[in-house]
């Protein structure tokens, strides 16, 4: 099977701005907690699956504009906004939107002396994605 690099295969928008020109790195992540529910009369251990937990890790090269866009809701703890990121295999396009329903988490500006000025941010998101295929 084929993989597909993400360059030029992957967007991202936040709040209805474009900030894929601001990432190399956009992993969207589903953790699906296990919760223990064995009882006395069990063989063995018995699991269900808790709900979904997603959050979406961004990255990439630092900019003013890209800054403008998340630090004020960095900094506003609550605030929740429309967050979409697309893959694509070049045939097709997956797309991942949840309206009003992303976080900025661990907004990170990391710079040292002589190297270039890079960021890092978790979008905590609320509720499971609307997922198309195009």
């Amino acid at each position: 099977m084929a993989g597909y690099k993400a360059q030029g295969n992957v967007t991202a928008t936040y709040n209805s701005n474009a900030i894929t020109a601001y990432i190399n790195q956009a992993d969207t992540q589903s953790t699906l907690a296990q919760i223990d529910v064995t009882t006395l009369g069990d063989t063995g251990k018995v699991n269900i699956v808790d709900a979904a937990e997603w959050t979406i890790n961004l990255a990439g090269p630092w900019h003013p504009t890209l800054d403008g866009y998340l630090a004020p809701d960095a900094v506003t703890p609550g605030t929740k906004r429309t967050a979409v990121v697309t893959y694509s295999s070049g045939s097709s396009t997956v797309t991942y939107t949840w309206t009003s329903n992303a976080e900025i988490g661990n907004y990170q500006i990391q710079a040292a002396p002589g190297a270039a000025i890079t960021w890092s941010a978790t979008l905590t998101l609320s509720g499971a994605p609307t997922r198309t295929v195009a």
